[in-house]
């Protein structure tokens, strides 16, 4: 589905914070959304979390440094982290390359319902925050 340009794969849940998740057997994928990655352009440095850490419902999970702005991705639950995909160690940008197929890392955990938002009711809240944006820039 896609809110006006933006991609937002029907197979993910969604966080306000541009985050997407995708559950996969007993782990969660996560990443930045296509829309995030848009703003995010020239991320300059990751710190991520190590495998086995645990992170609690609001605590940063993953901060990015752009060339404008400092980042922090939280959870909306609590985590202990599965994996880290240790390619953005080396090179932060190749999240902007492919934002659905490059994650920044999995974790075991439960989010409950309404925590994250399925991808009709993501679609309306981005079209809704893209319109609000371009209408103040406009």
């Amino acid at each position: 589905m896609k809110a006006y340009e933006f991609e937002f794969p029907e197979d993910r849940y969604y966080l306000k914070n541009h985050v997407w998740l995708k559950q996969e057997d007993k782990e969660i994928i996560i990443g930045l959304t296509q829309l995030g990655q848009s703003m995010s352009k020239g991320i300059v440095h990751i710190d991520l979390p190590e495998k086995g850490d645990k992170i609690k419902k609001g605590d940063m999970l993953v901060a990015y440094e752009t060339i404008k702005a400092v980042s922090q991705i939280t959870l909306p639950f609590d985590a202990t982290v599965t994996g880290v995909n240790e390619k953005l160690w080396d090179d932060p940008n190749i999240i902007n390359s492919d934002p659905y197929n490059e994650w920044l890392v999995k974790v075991k955990g439960e989010f409950l319902e309404g925590s994250a938002m399925d991808v009709e009711y993501a679609v309306e809240y981005y079209r809704r925050l893209i319109a609000k944006e371009r209408n103040r820039y406009a």
